[in-house]
C-alpha cells in the first residue's frame, strides 16, 4: 500500500517543488523544469540516476545543437530533420542510451522553434537550465523519501 501512494505523492512533490524554483528564478517557460522532474520521478523505482543523466545528457546535446544550426544556417523542415539524424548519430557514436536522443530531440524542437532567432542561444541555455532544476529536484526528492517496508515496494 505504502508504494501506491509514495509514488504519486513523490511525483507530485517534485513536480510542485520544481516549478516553484523556476518561477521562483523568473524561468521564461518554468513548466519544462516540473516535466523534467516528472519524467525523472516516474522513473525513479527504475534507476532514476540513469534516467537523469540520459535526460541531462539529451538535452545538452539537443540544445547546442539547435542552437549551432539557427545560427548558422536557415530555419526549414529539412536542415531540422538532418539536425535530428545528426543528433541521432552523435548520440550513438557516444554510445547513449537511445532515450538520450529522445529528450534531445524534444529539446532541438523546442530552441528551434524559437520565434526569436536572435534569442536561440538564450533560449537554448534556459531550456537546459529548466531540465537541470527539474532533474536535480527529482533526485534531491527520490533519495529524500522515506523508504517503505520490503513488502511494500
Amino acid at each position: 500500500m505504502y508504494s501506491f501512494i509514495s509514488s504519486p505523492l513523490q511525483t507530485a512533490v517534485a513536480a510542485v517543488v520544481s516549478m516553484g524554483l523556476a518561477q521562483a528564478l523568473h524561468l521564461p517557460d518554468p513548466y519544462w523544469a516540473p516535466i523534467s522532474a516528472i519524467v525523472c520521478s516516474l522513473d525513479a523505482f527504475e534507476g532514476a540516476t540513469a534516467t537523469a543523466r540520459r535526460r541531462l545528457l539529451g538535452t545538452l546535446l539537443g540544445v547546442l545543437l539547435a542552437a549551432l544550426q539557427i545560427s548558422f544556417t536557415a530555419y526549414n523542415l529539412i536542415n531540422y530533420g538532418l539536425a535530428i539524424a545528426l543528433l541521432g548519430l552523435l548520440c550513438r557514436a557516444a554510445r547513449l542510451h537511445p532515450s538520450a536522443l529522445r529528450f534531445g530531440a524534444i529539446a532541438l524542437t523546442v530552441v528551434v522553434s524559437e520565434p526569436n532567432k536572435s534569442e536561440v542561444w538564450f533560449t537554448a541555455g534556459a531550456r537546459f537550465v529548466d531540465v537541470a532544476l527539474g532533474i536535480g529536484v527529482a533526485l534531491l526528492v527520490v533519495k529524500a523519501w522515506p523508504k517503505g517496508s520490503k513488502q511494500d515496494q
